[in-house]
């Protein structure tokens, strides 16, 4: 073999080095990519992990019923330095739930972000008008709306803490569920109606914010019944003002000792209820009295209760959190029972509470102004809301949830007019979350404002 000949089969020999070299580097590479798309890991830089998902969230999402769309109508070039903050805070945390619900590079959960006025159509399509909100939509659910100012707690008109994950999972639970809750409002005796539209009698308004989180709600009038129904998640009986009869009463009895059943019960001053019995048998007791207040701080132009005290529970948690006291006119006594038969199966709590400067007055119906008499009248703070639960042993000696009683000594903090106040709202739906077994927003703790 010649030079030459000699020089090109080197370089022949080279170039084929080069090329398996070159497919060697390229198996490796894709053996790599394909692992580490399998193994993929995120890791949250920020101080304190601001945008790492809590437990709670990624075990409810593991068991996403179906998929959620999410679209996002803010926008990180709004002339509002403030918008565009709030902006960072939810892209940030959104991408977490993409990340959580990827499964074969498809998410569960999809964002999408739409100037509702740039891209009107697009907008027309979803059927989404408002701007600076969170739209939560699966399925042929109705959309749950969240604006800007449910995302943040505010503390002397400054941003407090960051509630995002709160109601993104909350949200994103409500509008996924294949079968929602059912829950039913009695009637039949004088209640507050839920058809009802007019501003001091209706609560027209609470049905509205049920079916925005996806409940289903009915009446149900107990004295056609043989039983409640089945589907009941949830009974509510919202300000009587006739007295349930016997039979309607053992329905009641029957549905919470045997069906581990969920009953909220809203009395108002001045009615028999006719439940004596079955508060009895839940350790609650009703007196016949309502709560005069003389505390100041407790009380606003009108005339109007200002409850401020709570005891520490899942439904009272995000009160105390955010220092709302719930607005209403009147209340009624509603206390633990100190002669209730002793059943360590059965947890009572006293939910809230008037000031320590109030008393229960049980000459209310006199037109006379009211003064405390030590020898008949109920010396405050006044309890004016209790829950009561049962624990029933499984045949492996493990507690499980039984039945649920909440009983609030007022219902007019429901009706059109007052819902919106201070934390009237978030007490009926932190009541009815709880009953049904919708807790998630209760667990999750917000993340402070780091400034």
């Amino acid at each position: 073999m010649n030079l030459i000949e000699s020089y090109q089969s080197n370089r022949l020999v080279d170039r084929l080095h080069a090329v398996a070299q070159f497919i060697l580097v390229f198996l490796i590479l894709a053996a790599v990519n394909t692992i580490a798309m399998r193994n993929y890991k995120r890791i949250d830089t920020t101080l304190g992990r601001d945008f790492t998902l809590s437990a709670q969230t990624v075990a409810y999402l593991a068991q996403l019923e179906r998929p959620v769309q999410i679209v996002v109508t803010l926008s990180d070039q709004d002339n509002d330095l403030g918008i565009r903050d709030i902006f960072h805070d939810v892209k940030s945390l959104l991408n977490e739930y993409e990340y959580e619900t990827r499964n074969n590079e498809t998410n569960r959960i999809q964002v999408e972000y739409i100037d509702i006025y740039k891209q009107a159509n697009k907008a027309k399509e979803l059927g989404i008008d408002q701007a600076d909100s969170i739209i939560f939509i699966s399925g042929s659910q109705r959309p749950r709306v969240i604006p800007i100012n449910k995302l943040y707690h505010m503390v002397n008109n400054e941003l407090h803490e960051f509630l995002g994950e709160t109601v993104f999972t909350q949200s994103v639970l409500e509008v996924s569920q294949q079968n929602p809750p059912h829950i039913y409002f009695t009637s039949g005796h004088g209640e507050l109606d839920i058809q009802n539209v007019t501003s001091g009698q209706g609560i027209s308004r609470l049905q509205d914010e049920l079916r925005t989180r996806n409940i289903d709600v009915t009446t149900l009038n107990l004295a056609s019944q043989n039983k409640v129904p089945e589907d009941a998640s949830l009974l509510i009986i919202p300000a009587p003002k006739t007295r349930f009869l016997p039979q309607e009463q053992e329905l009641l009895k029957t549905y919470l000792r045997r069906s581990s059943g969920r009953l909220l019960v809203l009395l108002e001053p001045g009615y028999q209820h006719g439940l004596d019995d079955l508060l009895f048998d839940w350790g609650i007791l009703t007196d016949n009295a309502i709560a005069v207040e003389t505390d100041r701080d407790s009380v606003i132009n009108g005339g109007d209760l200002m409850i401020r005290l709570y005891t520490p529970h899942a439904i009272t948690d995000e009160l105390i959190k955010m220092g709302m006291p719930i607005i209403t006119d009147r209340a009624r006594v509603v206390r633990e029972d100190p002669g209730r038969p002793i059943d360590d199966s059965l947890i009572v709590t006293e939910l809230m509470a008037t000031s320590p400067q109030s008393w229960g007055e049980k000459n209310y119906a006199t037109e006379a102004t009211p003064t405390y008499d030590p020898t008949i009248d109920l010396k405050g703070p006044i309890r004016v809301g209790a829950i009561s639960e049962r624990k029933v042993d499984s045949a492996l000696g493990i507690s499980i949830p039984g039945g649920r009683l909440t009983v609030i000594g007022s219902s007019n903090f429901i009706t059109n007019n007052r819902i919106q106040a201070s934390g009237n709202l978030f007490l009926v739906l932190n009541a009815i979350n709880y009953g049904i077994d919708r807790v998630a927003q209760l667990n999750i703790p917000p993340r402070p404002i780091r400034k």
